[in-house]
């Protein structure tokens, strides 16, 4: 019967007719035979699982979820197991059938909506498997992997965890240092950067990324490249704030401590290659981390130094701490950032006495006197900063007596301020004191 019907009919319309035939009850037995027929001449003609997968029209269609929801895929299947059986030496897999008839691409699509879709989690999670051993028996690089699956269309996108089957490419990655852990070195720099600083996202991968980096950052030494470079080849400036708790970053710093004992008279600083690049934001970062606070306070001392030794201004300095960025009902005063500031200011006047400023100074560079005024008194109903706030307010009075503002002047300066009236009462009596004295 098979061989006659086979004359007319193509092996898909076959089985759609079975199918009709299985849900009339009489015809049932009919349409079993005409299965069975149909296996065992497939089977006798050796026609292959791929040849079967293309006669029953599977392989016209890359809509995914047509070909996995198909009753036809079930056919060839079993097919595909009798294949097997019936020739052991010539073994093939579906995922072998599949990426001959729609490639790479195609097939992780398909395996994706096999896990969406309810099939049995563990033939998704098979197919990927299968498919990760066949790149890597048919010697495809990470490099290869990474534009087959075009994720090197997203390679520098701040959200690549959420690209579609970038998991897969992780896998592959460790997959193939495990099976070619030689190959580390060769892959090139800029794609391996953005390879590690992405992959040290995910916890499981992080010890992989760190070993691979450590091999090529030897690689560097051999070649005796400068500690600057290297920090730039590994986008180390665009960890942004968070990274001095980056292991890449602890990776750097040994790296140009050993440059540094190897090259004696070609010495390099770690914290040039980090100001160059970051703001004072990641110290502030690295102190909310217990794990990283020494090297918060260790930056943090080295950043003041420069500032120092370049003379940078303590107002451009109070700027640099965001310290000019708060409102005035907040206690700036009880700021940690505030109190650094004030001692760099004071070690800034006894290193450059010709350039002394205060700290009144510093604040009215951001604040007019009404906020000032009111930032004070925020200051002074908080018991930590109240002697300090009370300190300033005496040291503002004594600069508008220094500059001579008429209280009536001032009292239309402060209108509005909480504690205006008191100062200006302050005020008047300093001066009442000056005038008879």
């Amino acid at each position: 019967m098979y061989s006659t019907l086979t004359k007319y009919f193509k092996d898909d319309d076959l089985f759609i007719m079975t199918g009709v035939a299985k849900m009339l009850g009489k015809s049932k037995p009919m349409a079993r035979k005409m299965e069975d027929d149909w296996f065992q001449g497939a089977l006798q003609n050796h026609k292959t699982p791929h040849k079967a997968f293309q006669g029953l029209r599977l392989g016209e269609n890359f809509d995914a979820n047509v070909i996995l929801q198909s009753d036809l895929v079930d056919v060839w299947i079993k097919y595909l197991e009798a294949f097997n059986k019936r020739f052991p030496h010539e073994k093939t897999t579906m995922l072998e059938t599949f990426m001959k008839s729609f490639g790479d691409t195609e097939v992780r699509k398909m395996i994706e909506t096999a896990e969406k879709q309810g099939w049995p989690r563990n033939l998704a999670a098979e197919l990927e498997s299968t498919q990760l051993k066949l790149w890597l028996g048919s010697e495809k690089t990470i490099d290869n992997v990474f534009k087959l699956l075009q994720l090197n269309k997203n390679a520098v996108s701040s959200r690549v965890r959420d690209v579609p089957y970038f998991n897969t490419w992780v896998s592959y990655i460790d997959n193939y240092i495990k099976a070619k852990p030689e190959e580390k070195l060769r892959f090139k720099d800029g794609l391996l950067n953005t390879i590690l600083n992405k992959v040290k996202n995910y916890p499981s991968m992080e010890s992989t990324a760190t070993s691979i980096q450590m091999d090529v950052m030897a690689k560097y030494l051999a070649n005796n490249e400068s500690p600057r470079v290297v920090f730039q080849i590994f986008g180390l400036e665009r960890e942004g704030n968070n990274i001095l708790g980056s292991p890449f970053f602890q990776s750097w710093m040994r790296y140009l401590e050993i440059f540094n004992k190897r090259n004696p008279t070609q010495q390099e600083s770690w914290f040039n290659s980090l100001h160059m690049n970051r703001e004072f934001g990641m110290i502030e970062k690295a102190m909310e981390n217990p794990s990283t606070v020494q090297m918060a306070k260790r930056v943090e001392k080295e950043w003041f130094s420069f500032w120092l030794n370049i003379k940078k201004l303590p107002k451009e300095v109070f700027r640099s701490l965001h310290l000019n960025q708060v409102d005035e009902k907040v206690n700036t005063l009880a700021d940690p950032k505030f109190e650094k500031w004030t001692t760099y200011l004071d070690t800034f006047n006894g290193r450059y006495p010709d350039e002394q400023t205060t700290v009144i100074d510093g604040l009215l560079a951001y604040f007019n006197d009404r906020k000032l005024l009111q930032m004070l008194q925020t200051a002074e109903n908080d018991a930590n900063t109240k002697t300090l706030a009370t300190n300033l307010q005496n040291k503002l009075i004594d600069k508008w007596v220094a500059e001579g503002v008429n209280p009536e002047k001032l009292q239309q300066i402060l209108s509005g301020a909480q504690s205006s009236k008191e100062m200006i009462g302050r005020y008047t009596k300093k001066l009442a004191s000056i005038n008879t004295s």
